[in-house]
């Protein structure tokens, strides 16, 4: 199975080569290191933002066999990756348009022979993604939970990473571990920290100046603070109901933090 899939790659590159993108098209992956602490939501809430903002971005499910953004949008799409890595379907027919400037492409769920993301999947995957890069400005990823080998080798072919993370300790020393296993690779790309589910912002300054500290110490890295997310039962609400957060009015709190957030990505502006 991966000598096949690293020929597939090989074939995709000789039929495709890579070519510099005329526009710069950045790719963000937002990430956890636990389930539970809300990356889904986040990474479709701030697609929604970046797209009402006017750059196009394509919003990509890479929790490949326990996909959530379908159920976040309510919508039932027939073609995902699993399509794309089992079938070697293109990429531009499984992406679905959901508006404008935001094009979503879906995971799976519940397939007994879906196959395993690894390092000659990924490396076809954004080969597959540069190709179409110049109709995009942002390409977000929203990865499974954990770091299994997949997941680990799309962090490191991203531009920057977006680790969210709760409060709680256990949450805090899961974000550390995919740090040092990034440093284990000695990856530069930048690390940023969202702390989500707080109920005041001195216990998100807290989390991450703990997070900061351990990282400074142990592994010689910076880490960026993005920002905080407050517990709010509209979240909950919002997800419940299968209607994305940002197309409402019910939390001007939480999408005021969310664009606070967003504002501090280094977004390109391409004419």
């Amino acid at each position: 199975m991966l000598g096949q899939a690293k020929r597939l790659y090989e074939l995709n590159s000789l039929l495709h080569p890579e070519v510099k993108s005329k526009r710069e098209c950045k790719i963000f992956a937002v990430t956890s290191g636990k389930g539970g602490t809300g990356k889904s939501f986040i990474a479709s809430n701030m697609a929604l933002k970046m797209a009402k903002s006017s750059s196009r971005v394509l919003l990509v499910d890479l929790d490949i066999n326990l996909a959530n953004q379908n159920v976040l949008f309510n919508i039932s799409s027939k073609k995902n990756l699993y399509n794309y890595l089992t079938y070697n379907q293109s990429l531009e027919d499984i992406i679905y348009p959901y508006s404008e400037n935001l094009h979503l492409i879906f995971g799976e769920s519940g397939k007994i022979d879906h196959p395993k993301l690894n390092e000659d999947k990924v490396n076809m995957l954004i080969s597959d993604l540069k190709a179409i890069a110049d109709n995009y400005d942002v390409i977000i990823f929203d990865t499974a939970s954990g770091i299994e080998n997949g997941t680990l080798q799309v962090l490191l072919k991203s531009d920057e990473i977006i680790i969210v993370t709760s409060p709680e300790p256990t949450s805090v020393m899961d974000a550390y571990v995919i740090f040092k296993l990034l440093k284990s690779y000695n990856s530069e790309v930048r690390k940023n920290v969202i702390v989500n589910k707080c109920f005041n912002k001195n216990e998100a300054q807290e989390a991450f100046e703990n997070l900061e500290k351990a990282t400074k110490h142990f592994l010689k890295s910076d880490i960026f603070f993005l920002g905080e997310l407050s517990f709010s039962e509209e979240v909950v609400k919002s997800i419940h109901n299968q209607a994305p957060l940002m197309l409402s009015e019910n939390s001007p709190q939480i999408a005021a933090q969310i664009e606070n957030i967003s504002s501090k990505l280094r977004i390109p502006t391409n004419g």
